[in-house]
């Protein structure tokens, strides 16, 4: 066998010995969380039930009925800038009429989490307005992407963008120690959350993310976008929803918009970066502002998610 094939065969073993001992702690890791967070049944039972291709709108709005504070809040963003219907939709059978089923779906899942981690443990490194702030201009990114370039993804790169981080929210509730090692470590020592996450515990956010999300049983799509948000590299096939919230991600910490668990400049997986760039010249700098066009007006429509966390 000739040097290099060796040296090949090496790093694939030890690429696939890194990957059992990272889903051996992984498991470690979360069979200590006791009482996990689950989605409300409401939201549980209308994934379910979106997903069968026999359903209808009225099934769907009767279920959705049953929850009356998610009903209002539907309503409130289906009335709002953010998707800036001329007149007024008053029920959530004609919200399931005008804005589609995925739609729907993905509003109520966004709408599910926002309210179920709106309050929690705080630490002076992370502030949970900022997270939801980072968050959700991450899905108002995620989404503007999708639009520019396969817009049958606008709502799915939302709830993307929205859940990407939802890691965090599940490590400073139940790993508060580590989580706050973590993030003095990265403050400290000048390392990414995700280098200081994988010093202290051996995972990531966007393992334990990925990991919920299967839980919850969200479609495919949405676990790999939230697994993978970091590290599109590792995927096996390009996936177009992954690179969206990547690039998302980026575009929020270049316009330092709430926090994201340290103070680094944006990086961006050079695969990634160049199916985006309009000529193999162009800087990633230069990529983010190109693809920032239209960001601030987009986001100014996205206030209305900002008190949703609110019962």
């Amino acid at each position: 066998m000739s040097r290099t094939s060796q040296s090949l065969n090496q790093e694939y073993e030890q690429g696939l010995q890194m990957d059992q001992e990272r889903r051996q702690r992984l498991r470690q890791v979360t069979e200590k969380i006791i009482g996990l967070p689950i989605l409300p049944t409401v939201v549980a039972q209308l994934i379910a039930l979106i997903d069968d291709p026999k359903s209808s709108a009225r099934p769907v709005a009767q279920l959705i009925s049953t929850d009356q504070a998610l009903t209002a809040k539907i309503l409130k963003v289906a009335n709002s800038a953010f998707y800036g219907f001329p007149r007024e939709i008053a029920t959530v059978q004609l919200a399931i009429v005008v804005l589609g089923f995925e739609q729907v779906k993905n509003l109520s899942l966004s709408v599910a989490v926002l309210r179920r981690f709106s309050s929690g443990n705080e630490h002076r490194l992370f502030d949970r307005q900022r997270f939801w702030d980072h968050a959700i201009a991450c899905g108002v990114a995620g989404r503007l992407l999708a639009r520019k370039v396969h817009p049958r993804f606008e709502g799915e790169a939302f709830v993307a963008g929205v859940l990407h981080d939802i890691g965090k929210l599940i490590l400073i509730e139940y790993f508060f120690d580590e989580f706050s090692e973590a993030l003095e470590l990265a403050e400290t020592e000048e390392l990414t959350i995700v280098e200081a996450e994988e010093q202290v515990l051996g995972v990531t956010h966007s393992d334990i993310g990925g990991w919920l999300a299967e839980k919850w049983n969200l479609p495919p799509s949405l676990v790999s976008a939230i697994a993978y948000h970091h590290r599109p590299e590792e995927m096996e096939e390009p996936d177009e929803l992954v690179h969206f919230i990547h690039l998302a991600n980026a575009l929020v910490r270049q316009h330092q918009i709430g926090t994201s668990g340290d103070s680094h400049p944006p990086t961006l997986v050079p695969d990634v970066a160049a199916r985006f760039k309009p000529n193999p010249e162009m800087t990633n700098e230069k990529l983010l502002d190109h693809l920032s066009e239209g960001l601030e007006a987009e986001l100014e429509k996205a206030q209305i998610f900002k008190d949703l966390g609110d019962s």
